[in-house]
């Protein structure tokens, strides 16, 4: 007999907002590994204009930050 097992870990879908913001943070991560400086000015050349980069700046650069810093493990 086939059983069906009810997955309990599924996820919601992303927001439009949460995906702009994951976007942002990504191309702030490249520049910023590639020695370019990020700015309003540098990303409207990886396709956001100023008003989504005023709106949803601070939230990406707290993603980039949070997904840049590296943790090693202290095994001494």
């Amino acid at each position: 007999m086939i059983r069906l097992k009810k997955n309990t870990n599924i996820q919601p879908n992303p927001t439009c907002r949460e995906n702009v913001i994951a976007k942002m943070a990504d191309a702030m991560r490249e520049m910023a590994f590639a020695g370019e400086s990020v700015s309003p000015d540098t990303l409207a050349y990886h396709g956001f204009t100023r008003d989504v980069v005023e709106k949803f700046g601070e939230s990406a650069v707290a993603l980039a930050r949070r997904l840049s810093v590296r943790q090693v493990a202290n095994h001494a």
